[in-house]
């Protein structure tokens, strides 16, 4: 009995059978034997089972990657993905030729530039490449909305869709955060972390407006497929921190290339690219993909790709079938800029989205909905219809602003150049439309006179006409001084400036008494700020103005701190002093704004002591400050006559309430 069960349990532990044996007696011999005998027969027919079930393997990729997670979720751990397969030399034709075929098919109008970008991207298969080293610098260039980035991402789908790599993600480093030369620690992080990311591809944008010093960097990495450092570094939780001891261990004196794709991006021509990284960098690059500006027809099937999308996101989201009328199809077409590429239409269908998202939470359900065009763009549903608020009346903007700037008291020159600028707008406009070129126009602006003589309202004038003439894509107004540009140490200063700058772009950044920022050559903090500004005003030039303002004398020296100031600055206008008879009207003015009346017996003591005060200090005078301080202490006075008399008249100033002493 006991030789039974010691049996029983060998055959559990081998078999994991948990079978119960019984009735196998005699002596030692015959157990033995049995057991020998039995064991055999089990080995056999397990070994049937095991043949079986390895004839039935069959796993898919599906089964396979939900295991994979389930692995890495239970036991912490990444497990490496291997490409599918590996092609080299002339075997990588077949592949690339599908990767091609299906880059043209998600790309529209780019047939030459998505060929050249295959070419590009087969290259290292064909020459070899060291996986230490940068595996290939492809420059991809050409304007706004020509599908620049689509294209780079959709190959990093097709190359790990055909097996070529094992992540599909673009490691981006734009080069704008950049801007000082005292940012070494951040660059260099961030480069590292790119070049040691599981990304294949890191794109390269906005390097026009890095320090040189990184460019130089990034120079060196396409040339010598990897980057020496001047300092060593240790690598601590993922951090480079500069190495303290020149005998401490594992310290990081290289970045290597590891095997990355760079991709340069930008809207500059190989050529203009030769003036930030030089004649090396540009002949050492082979692939330089230009993206033509897209045709008619190209317009054509993107736009009924983006009315596709648009239809699919309103029956998935919003459960609503929506139709699109020929007009509304028509108008985007109309609507398309070729400077901006797809980029001036794809705002307004998502402006259409976000105002049938609206539309459906207002109205409740709406099972189908009709987008039409007629002058404006109208929700047709339930027997109603709907402006959806989408175009601004840019008409009527400009009709308010024209005659708020009529209403301004004075300004005569000033408000002249502000009309003579608008026409040169419309004029442009006029001849875009008809295939003529234009004249870019010279927005960057001076504003030169004494303290109150309007340049601050002005400019927000200034922004909210450039926004409605289209010049503009916001049209805000920041306003700062020396102190919100220049910083408190060393290195400060550009990214503070710079940060200034990004707020403002798409509308107006005015500076006001700018010559504040030139303090002399030895002002190191205030030229390293203007000479940010000088530069980003070239990067941003069709997105930025620049206002300065200023005493005259003191404007015309500050133009002289750097070569490229002046002649960004071609409109210089001058702020003439208020004459008394105008700062009379600028007080009536802020009276009725405060809802007061200044009585008609005011008229000329107002007006002859606001002469005197001028002409004895105009300078400092305050202009219309002075007028508004007139006014306020009129009230405070009215104040006191009206608590001992509470029947007087509370909107009206009389001359009691003046005191108009020299």
């Amino acid at each position: 009995m006991k030789r039974d069960e010691e049996r029983q349990k060998l055959l559990d532990e081998v078999l994991n059978n948990r079978r119960t044996y019984s009735n196998i007696y005699g002596d030692s011999m015959d157990v033995l034997k049995n057991t020998e005998s039995e064991l055999n027969a089990l080995l056999r027919e397990n070994q049937k089972e095991l043949d079986k079930l390895t004839s039935n393997f069959n796993y898919s990729d599906e089964d396979l990657n939900l295991l994979k997670k389930e692995i890495e979720q239970d036991f912490g751990v990444a497990i490496a993905e291997t490409p599918k397969t590996v092609v080299m030399g002339k075997a990588s034709r077949e592949v690339f030729v599908t990767i091609e075929n299906g880059l043209k098919a998600r790309i529209v109008g780019q047939d030459e530039a998505c060929h050249n970008l295959c070419i590009a991207f087969r290259r290292p298969y064909i020459v070899g490449s060291d996986p230490a080293k940068i595996r290939n610098s492809i420059i991809v260039y050409g304007s706004n909305g020509t599908g620049r980035h689509k294209m780079v991402e959709t190959m990093a789908n097709l190359l790990k869709e055909n097996g070529l790599t094992t992540n599909s993600d673009i490691v981006h480093l734009d080069m704008s955060r950049y801007t000082s030369s005292s940012q070494d620690s951040l660059f260099l992080q961030d480069l590292y972390v790119a070049l040691n990311s599981p990304s294949p591809i890191v794109m390269v944008e906005s390097f026009e407006e890095a320090s040189p010093i990184y460019n130089r960097m990034l120079s060196e990495l396409v040339l010598q497929g990897k980057l020496v450092l001047s300092k060593r570094y240790n690598l601590v939780n993922g951090q480079l921190h500069e190495a303290s001891s020149k005998l401490t261990k594992d310290v990081i004196d290289t970045m290597a290339g590891n095997d990355k794709t760079l991709v340069f991006v930008t809207e500059l021509k190989p050529a203009k690219m030769m003036d930030i990284f030089g004649k090396s960098f540009i002949d050492h690059i082979d692939d330089r993909i230009y993206c033509e500006k897209l045709s008619i027809e190209a317009v054509n099937v993107i736009i009924e790709q983006l009315i596709d999308d648009l239809k699919i996101k309103c029956t998935s989201q919003l459960e609503t079938a929506l139709q699109v009328d020929s007009s509304l199809k028509s108008f985007l077409v109309n609507s398309y800029e070729p400077n901006d590429g797809i980029d001036s239409i794809a705002p307004i269908i998502d402006e259409i989205y976000n105002s049938l998202v609206n539309l459906t939470l207002r109205e409740g359900d709406i099972d189908s909905v009709e987008v039409i065009y007629s002058d404006k763009i109208m929700a047709k549903y339930n027997n109603k219809e709907a402006d959806l608020g989408i175009l601004e009346d840019n008409s009527q903007e400009r009709m308010e602003i024209e005659k708020e700037l009529n209403d301004i008291v004075g300004l005569k020159p000033v408000k002249e150049y502000l009309l003579s600028l608008e026409d040169q707008v419309k004029a442009n406009a006029l001849r875009k439309k008809k295939g003529l070129k234009t004249t870019e126009i010279s927005k960057h602006m001076i504003f030169t006179g004494n303290p109150g003589t309007g340049k601050t309202t002005i400019a927000r004038i200034v922004s909210r006409m450039m926004k409605a003439c289209g010049i503009l894509k916001q049209g805000q107004l920041v306003e700062v001084t020396r102190a919100d540009l220049v910083g408190k140490y060393v290195g400060h200063t550009a990214p503070l400036t710079m940060s200034v700058i990004q707020s403002a772009l798409g509308g107006v950044l005015f500076i006001d008494e700018a010559y504040s920022l030139y303090r002399g050559k030895d002002d190191s903090f205030g030229l390293e700020a203007i000479d940010t500004l000088v530069k980003a005003m070239e990067d941003h030039r069709d997105d930025l103005i620049v206002i300065l303002a200023g005493y005259s004398k003191e404007m015309a020296d500050f133009l002289t701190a750097n070569s490229g100031l002046k002649s960004r600055f071609a409109n210089q206008i001058e702020f003439p002093d208020y004459t008394g008879e105008e700062l009379m009207l600028i007080a009536k003015s802020i009276a009725k704004g405060k809802d007061y009346l200044i009585n008609d017996d005011m008229t000329l003591p107002l007006t002859e002591y606001f002469t005197m005060i001028q002409a004895k200090a105009e300078a400092t005078s305050g202009n219309g400050r002075l007028a508004r301080n007139v006014v306020e202490a009129a009230i405070l006075k009215q104040s006191k006559r009206i608590m001992d008399n509470p029947d007087a008249d509370l909107n009206v100033l009389l001359p009691e309430d003046f005191n108009l002493t020299l």
